[in-house]
């Protein structure tokens, strides 16, 4: 126990070290990598004081401490050189105080991580109770700790029913869109178009984090998606909602040809090719199976004047 403890804290000092010497570009690659793979646990320890480091705050803290260090680096032997700059990192981080701590914490907690695979749908619970639903074809990860409930949606699309926790908002980030609320339920997705939301119960806040655009507030029995960067004004949800898939079934008024070969994708282990951009922007109306991609794609195709061929590895949409 007690080997283990040393090693943790060489880690930590080691890990402090190399964020200096990232931070100072002054970094052996090699070096850097086989001491990444000399212990369980150092990437992580890396990734969380680089995050922390990365808090302006922080870094203009340790710039001017490392200033001071290099008045007299010439005089310093190796062994007072590491300690002097473990000690710039610790006084860095000790600027941020409060707020700091609390980062580092969050970014060694432990992350959930849940996929399916095309046509399969699971329903999993977070660590805070949380359940989620989620499509086929689709994945997220998910941080939570005392103080924060972070997930991200890599793929597909996820119904959440948020445990209502006042004190840990809960986030859930899907490509530039972040959805923040303390409990409710709604659907979020990945569509060719951008990313749609749709609210079942509860009030869910809606932002582009990468434009100066304000959040908007959906209320239950809404819609909207960010879509070219900008949120679309909430609108009802009308008859069918995005929820539809738990039954596996698709029902849209008008919606682009490109958003529903997104949806069918969820439900098929092959692709969906379709070489003829404007195809793409057509707009379908319908009720359709997603178990049975191929028989939706025909009909559509009967419909809208396109055949679909079979290649074995993907659907080929061509125009007659």
């Amino acid at each position: 126990m007690t080997n283990e403890l040393t090693q943790g804290h060489d880690d930590e000092e080691e890990a402090a070290l190399w964020v200096a010497r990232h931070l100072d570009k002054v970094v052996d690659a090699t070096a850097f990598s086989e001491w990444l793979a000399g212990g369980p646990g150092r990437r992580e320890l890396f990734d969380a004081l680089w995050t922390i480091c990365m808090d302006e705050a922080v870094t203009d803290g340790l710039r001017a401490k490392e200033h001071e260090n290099r008045v007299e680096k010439t005089a310093r032997t190796r062994v007072a050189y590491k300690r002097l700059t473990i000690a710039a990192v610790a006084a860095a981080v000790a600027i941020g105080g409060a707020f700091i701590w609390p980062q580092l914490r969050f970014a060694l907690t432990p992350e959930q991580a849940f996929a399916t695979p095309a046509g399969e749908i699971s329903r999993v619970t977070l660590s805070d109770g949380t359940i989620v639903l989620l499509n086929g074809n689709s994945r997220i990860r998910a941080r939570i700790d005392a103080a924060r409930r972070d997930v991200r949606l890599d793929a597909g699309e996820a119904l959440f029913d948020v445990r209502h926790d006042p004190q840990r908002p809960f986030t859930v980030a899907a490509d530039n869109g972040q959805v923040t609320v303390l409990g409710t339920r709604f659907d979020l997705a990945l569509n060719d178009s951008g990313v749609d939301l749709e609210v079942e119960r509860g009030l869910v806040r809606f932002e582009n984090i990468e434009e100066k655009q304000s959040a908007v507030l959906v209320p239950a029995r809404y819609r909207t998606a960010l879509v070219n960067g900008r949120i679309a004004p909430p609108a009802t949800l009308g008859s069918g909602t995005a929820a539809d898939w738990q039954k596996g079934w698709l029902q849209v008024a008008d919606m682009p040809l490109s958003d529903i070969i997104s949806r069918l994708k969820r439900w098929t282990d092959k692709d969906i090719v379709v070489e003829d951009p404007a195809l793409l922007r057509t707009r379908a109306a319908g009720r359709f199976r997603l178990s049975q991609p191929r028989v939706v794609l025909d009909s559509l195709g009967d419909l809208y004047g396109f055949t679909v061929e079979d290649s074995g590895s993907a659907y080929i949409l061509e125009r007659r």
